[in-house]
């Protein structure tokens, strides 16, 4: 795992990488992605988004049009990843939450996303840290975050640099 991207700092990034990074400024950190997907969520003509997807970091970025192609979201699924000095990916669901409960996060929320494709893939939010844990077959196999947002659901970009 590459030191520069492996400590999880919600609201913030992962490690130098930071929401509101550029794509150029994400390159200089962890280099070209092996695999890039431009997408709409909208159905019809709307904002486009880029996903970025390094397989041997176990990584994958998100740049929004919308936000002038600024890093919106990372998920990782490395198991030396670390959070709050803790390694997550890997546990299973009861540790999983014993050591989230220990962690201060707020109120966790607790979803089944299960599905013919994915059965017993479930999910445990922690709305206020933008910080979202997906377990399948009840161990964390990805941890999804993104930026914080103010009271009028604008992003609190964090500083870079």
């Amino acid at each position: 795992m590459d030191q520069k991207i492996q400590e999880i700092k919600g609201g913030e990034g992962l490690g130098q990488l930071r929401f509101g990074m550029s794509t150029s400024q994400v390159k200089q950190i962890i280099g070209e992605p092996d695999e890039v997907e431009t997408y709409s969520y909208e159905t019809e003509e709307g904002e486009l988004s880029e996903t970025w997807h390094y397989d041997s970091l176990e990584l994958s970025i998100s740049f929004d049009e919308e936000e002038d192609w600024k890093l919106v979201s990372i998920a990782i699924s490395a198991p030396e990843v670390t959070f709050k000095g803790h390694k997550l990916i890997g546990l299973k669901r009861d540790e999983l939450i014993k050591t989230l409960e220990g962690l201060d996060l707020g109120n966790l929320e607790f979803e089944d996303w299960s599905s013919a494709e994915t059965p017993n893939h479930k999910l445990i939010s922690a709305e206020e840290h933008e910080i979202n844990f997906w377990l399948d077959d009840d161990t964390l196999s990805e941890i999804q975050l993104g930026p914080l947002f103010d009271d009028n659901d604008d992003i609190k970009w964090p500083k870079i640099g």
